[in-house]
């Protein structure tokens, strides 16, 4: 036995809180594990001692006391039990039961990557194993490859979720210590642990829909250079698709990741057993057969009621409506280099008068009103008397769409758009090009870029969707704004804009395909040109 700086450093045959050392299985940033035998029982364990740094924390001492009993008590196939904890010289432990096996993350780094079914049947017991935990009133906060055990056969390894005895006692009500120490792993992090927001079960279910996207692609979902790429991408980029990246994984799982890492915590599965349950039912194609629920207490109960208001339609006064009567659309504002091109060229597009979009929604009390049942309500006018007034009802929310049915309309408009522009190219003669104005080639182009808009538009995305969705549409009414702009200098004779506006159409062009791949569209983004 070795000590220093308030550390033990064991070796096999010494005694440490009644346990006798086999030998050392590793090292993590919370502290080092032994096998080791309990001699009363003859019982093999695993022996986490907790690193000084972790205890460091001011309420470590008592939090840990407190909950490690908690975590004691949580019996589930899917939970490493655990069998005591303590302190002894100084140094808090943890002893286990000792699962003969590998763990989640060596496989990978042996694999690479693991089959959609058998990936889809590891996260249901990972997600089983963290709903005993949530029930229990504890966060992980640390769900990764790593922390979970697999035993028995290989082929068909059984999942135990460990660690979560020691990730929560380390830190304080958001992701950092009290010390500034970070407690996660960066590569599955919720937003709120790092923005230092309120955390519960929630944190959990987002780092399980990380680990699903890495069973399922053998990356991990934003494989950024440095920390704080990686942190920022946690907080701003959209979750990745992993059917991009894999064709084999079903389109619909692409949903199930999505909403799992969805930064607000209430888009997400109110439970880690619900991602698992949608998982299985997203690989089968079959329903889920029970309702979504949250099941956490304590310290791990969701933060705000379980009830939310629908939203209030707002009041957006840069929404136009199209000259031809189409739909109601935002206004894209420009950018610097469009704004740079139409002065250059002298050319100004009319955009039409905006228009203010209004709705009142009138609340009511605990029970329904008759004339508010009607869609009237009664109210008294200056002089005491009552007047009926006509009470607008929100709208039902629209009917979304799955991510696997958004990607295939999508890519059914981008492939008709891309056939007429081939035919429009076809039909020019070979002096209608992008750098001599042509008017009839311009026309053409701008039909066939405001079709498409018109056509997403009419998408309705899943919410987990919505905000990569609305900017992608952002950047396609830019690139029919250029073509606009095109086919307004070809008209006017004036070969300096016409040439900067198709310049700015393909820049534009460019960051519409990024946008489309975010969202997994394939033929949109020409990966399956």
């Amino acid at each position: 036995m070795v000590e220093g700086n308030g550390w033990i450093e064991l070796a096999e045959g010494d005694e440490f809180a009644g346990y006798r050392i086999e030998r050392r299985l590793g090292r993590g940033g919370m502290g080092i594990l032994y096998l080791a035998v309990e001699p009363g029982l003859d019982r093999r364990v695993a022996l986490k001692l907790i690193a000084p740094e972790a205890a460091a924390d001011d309420v470590f001492a008592k939090r840990f006391a407190e909950e490690s009993r908690i975590a004691a008590s949580i019996e589930h196939p899917n939970v490493v039990p655990i069998y005591a904890a303590g302190e002894q010289a100084g140094v808090p432990y943890i002893a286990m039961r000792y699962v003969a096996g590998s763990d989640l993350g060596r496989r990978l780094a042996r694999e690479g990557r693991i089959e959609p079914a058998r990936a889809v049947e590891l996260i249901a017991q990972i997600g089983n194993g963290l709903d005993a935990i949530h029930a229990a009133g504890l966060v992980h906060r640390d769900v990764k490859p790593a922390n979970v055990l697999l035993g028995g056969d290989e082929a068909e390894a059984h999942a135990y979720i460990t660690d979560f005895g020691v990730a929560r006692n380390v830190a304080t009500q958001s992701g950092l210590t009290q010390t500034g120490r970070f407690v996660g792993t960066l590569d599955y992090v919720a937003p709120e642990q790092i923005s230092g927001g309120e955390i519960d079960a929630r944190v959990d279910v987002y780092a399980l829909g990380c680990l699903l996207y890495k069973l399922l692609t053998g990356e991990v979902p934003f494989p950024r250079d440095g920390e704080a790429a990686r942190l920022y991408a946690h907080l701003h980029d959209p979750p990745p698709a992993p059917s991009l990246y894999v064709p084999e994984v079903s389109m619909a799982l692409d949903d199930v990741v999505g909403r799992a890492m969805s930064k607000p915590a209430g888009d997400r599965y109110p439970s880690a057993g619900d991602l698992g349950r949608a998982a299985a039912a997203a690989l089968s194609g079959t329903a889920v057969a029970i309702p979504e629920r949250t099941v956490a207490t304590g310290a791990a109960a969701t933060r705000e009621s379980e009830i939310v208001a629908p939203p209030t339609p707002p009041t957006d006064p840069t929404r136009q409506v199209e000259s031809d009567g189409g739909d109601v659309r935002p206004k894209p504002s420009a950018s610097p280099a469009r704004r740079r091109g139409l002065l250059a060229g002298g050319v100004a597009l009319g955009l039409g008068a905006a228009v203010a979009v209004a709705a009142i929604l009138l609340g009511g009390g605990g029970g329904e009103d008759p004339s508010t049942a009607s869609g009237q309500t009664t109210v008294k006018d200056q002089g005491g008397g009552e007047q009926t007034q006509k009470q607008e009802k929100p709208k039902p929310e629209p009917d979304r769409l799955t991510s696997s049915q958004l990607v295939t309309q999508g890519d059914q408009i981008c492939e008709r758009s891309q056939e007429a522009f081939k035919q429009t190219r076809e039909a020019m003669p070979e002096a209608a090009t992008e750098e001599t104005p042509d008017v009839e080639y311009a026309k053409q182009l701008v039909a066939n870029s405001s079709q498409q808009v018109r056509e997403m538009e009419k998408l309705v995305p899943p919410k987990s969707k919505q905000d990569e969705f609305d900017e992608y549409l952002e950047s396609r009414e830019e690139v029919a704004g250029w073509d606009r702009d095109a086919l307004a200098a070809a008209k006017a004779g004036d070969t300096l804009a016409y040439q900067e506006a198709f310049d700015n159409r393909n820049d534009t062009e460019d960051n519409r395909k990024r946008m489309s791949e975010a969202i997994g569209f394939r033929v949109c983004s020409g990966s399956e040109l």
